[in-house]
């Protein structure tokens, strides 16, 4: 039996479009955006890996809860195109908090999504007390029975930040990891809903000094700009939140350092177990690329239909960096040089 496969990559990177190839795939359970929204956007990332074991009851309140910052994006219809449910005249639901699950874990797979998850809950709850790696593989592992997968390979925007804890989780799992020209990755960041949310938290975090999602506390009020005191969840609006200048070199710090410490949570891995894919390769290189990714699957001879299907999915990159003014430019290329660095002592990619 093959490995099971973690994709990871900074977010913004081409993996959504690994996640969209992989359900094409007949032999793969397609596990997508499973850990971005069950973390709620990676703010609850200590909670969805506990230490201690806990029983299915509680691992079901991992996956489905109705997390603060995802869910006030959809009131405010300030939707993801990631997001595939509920369709958008589905108010009631919109309104009462959609379950981390249902957002897009379950719609990527099923046509019926909450049929599922309604399937799902009534089995995981009787689980007995486990390991939390162990109640993954287990869902999973129920996942791939219900749908006749082969293997499961599971894809969340961002995760490189998370890579040791996947490691940890996963000791068994081999790893794709998606690279992109940071510069790019940066201005898709800083016009994506969920990365432009992720960092506006980073940023009312930082100079609150408590979760304003969580905690009610508006002590250090004062050091919000009112550009940011305006993205608090009682004050917030979508005008605000277009409104707010998250520049790309920001989003180009932020690359950087999830490149670094990615890197070196990746690098004790046996080369069997890593395969590196550059973004620009698969726009430029499609078929051998793909082809590469199917026989690190391990399932086989290659699949001609599955390659055509995935390379017909691939189109061009949106962004371009050579386009911006150029003290934006500077800034940006400034930002980004210590991950380019890094990637260069990895030997990845040609970035100068």
């Amino acid at each position: 039996m093959s490995a099971p496969v973690v994709v990871v990559g900074t977010g913004r990177c081409g993996s959504t479009l690994i996640s969209e190839m992989m359900r094409a795939h007949p032999r793969v359970l397609s596990v997508s955006e499973f850990f971005s929204f069950i973390t709620d956007l990676g703010a609850l990332i200590p909670e969805a890996f506990p230490t201690a074991p806990l029983t299915g009851a509680e691992f079901w309140r991992i996956l489905a809860g109705c997390h603060p910052r995802q869910n006030l994006l959809l009131r405010h219809g300030l939707r993801m195109d990631e997001v595939l449910f509920p369709p958008p005249e589905r108010r009631d639901l919109i309104e009462a908090g959609v379950p981390a699950l249902l957002l897009t874990t379950l719609p990527h797979l099923s046509d019926d999504p909450e049929a599922l998850f309604a399937a799902l809950e009534a089995e995981i709850r009787t689980w007995p007390e486990a390991p939390v790696g162990d109640h993954y593989r287990a869902l999973f592992a129920d996942l791939q029975r219900r749908l006749d997968r082969a293997i499961w390979v599971e894809r969340s925007g961002g995760t490189l930040r998370i890579a040791h804890r996947l490691r940890e989780t996963f000791p068994e799992a081999r790893f794709v990891h998606v690279v992109r020209d940071g510069r790019n990755t940066a201005i898709s960041m800083s016009r994506h809903v969920g990365f432009r949310m992720a960092l506006i938290h980073f940023q009312l975090l930082e100079l609150l000094g408590v979760d304003p999602f969580r905690d009610d506390d508006r002590s250090e009020l004062e050091d919000l700009s009112d550009e940011l005191a305006a993205l608090l969840p009682e004050e917030f609006s979508a005008k605000a939140f277009w409104s707010y200048d998250l520049a790309p070199s920001i989003c180009g710090h932020y690359w950087a350092g999830e490149v670094r410490d990615g890197l070196a949570a990746l690098a004790s891995l046996a080369p069997e177990r890593l395969l590196t894919i550059c973004y620009e390769e698969l726009l430029e290189r499609p078929r051998e690329t793909v082809t590469r990714l199917g026989a690190f699957l391990d399932l086989g001879a290659p699949d001609p239909r599955w390659i055509a299907a995935s390379t017909a999915m691939i189109g061009q990159g949106r962004s371009d960096w050579r386009a911006l003014p150029d003290r934006a430019r500077r800034d940006l290329d400034e930002a980004c040089a210590p991950g380019f660095a890094a990637l260069a002592d990895a030997g990845i990619g040609d970035y100068t």
